[in-house]
């Protein structure tokens, strides 16, 4: 049996998860509230929830600030966010807050009935939009994740050398010298913890693509995708 709670400030939907879901032999709606606040006015002897189901715009304290308040009373729950919302702020902030999945409310309820079976057994569930997104914001430059540390001339720089340009080249195009492209590179090195060409090349793609690749291939084919906590948090990990 799963305990379930809902979270939800439309009062058709709340009542349309909660029958829909209690249909199912194995899942038990424990409580149905339509704010965080009626959330945490429940009384702590409610039994142990193993999955939340939430909406992020609430009126008062937000889904996204509620997920926290979850896992206070409930440690170990898993948070799936479902959402009106396909904007990937919302995607990434969710997961780095800690929810365990992201379904866009346009979904079938048979697809959230599956999200919340994934989740339970694999640990964490991201719908098709949401995958999208997710891989949509992780394609991007592979600079910018280093830009503000950077002076304008440092990245000048390091886009070059992304792009292969050797010292002299970088020099010339530049119009310094090549003891000035090692001196400007030597202070990049130290900003990024690197101690080499081959390293800062090395560290500007290997977050970007490995994540790419990974969420990739959760995502196969961009149906549910269901997969572990440490898989979760790697991606948490990757947005911060």
């Amino acid at each position: 049996m799963i305990n379930i709670g809902i979270i939800e400030d439309n009062h058709f939907l709340l009542n349309n998860y909660r029958e829909f879901l209690e249909d199912f032999q194995e899942c038990n709606v424990v409580f149905a509230c339509k704010t965080m606040e009626e959330f945490i006015a429940l009384p702590v002897t409610y039994p142990d929830v193993e999955v939340v189901l939430m909406d992020i715009t609430l009126p008062g304290i937000s889904g996204i600030d509620g997920i926290a308040e979850v896992k206070k009373r409930y440690p170990d729950i898993k948070v799936i966010v479902l959402s009106g919302h396909d904007d990937k702020q919302y995607i990434i902030e969710a997961i780095k807050k800690g929810a365990s999945g992201y379904i866009i409310k346009t979904s079938r309820l048979n697809d959230i009935y599956q999200s919340i079976i994934d989740t339970v057994q694999s640990g964490a569930t991201l719908s098709p939009k949401a995958a999208h997104m997710l891989i949509s914001h992780l394609n991007g430059d592979p600079l910018e994740s280093i830009k503000d540390k950077l002076t304008r001339r440092e990245y000048e720089l390091v886009q070059l050398l992304k792009e292969g340009y050797s010292y002299k080249e970088m020099a010339e195009k530049l119009f310094v010298t090549v003891f000035t492209v090692n001196q400007h590179l030597k202070k990049v090195y130290q900003k990024l913890n690197v101690s080499s060409k081959s390293e800062l090349i090395s560290k500007i793609w290997s977050n970007n693509l490995s994540s790419l690749l990974f969420i990739a291939t959760l995502s196969q084919n961009f149906l549910y995708s269901s997969f572990n906590d440490m898989s979760l948090d790697f991606v948490a990990d990757l947005l911060l």
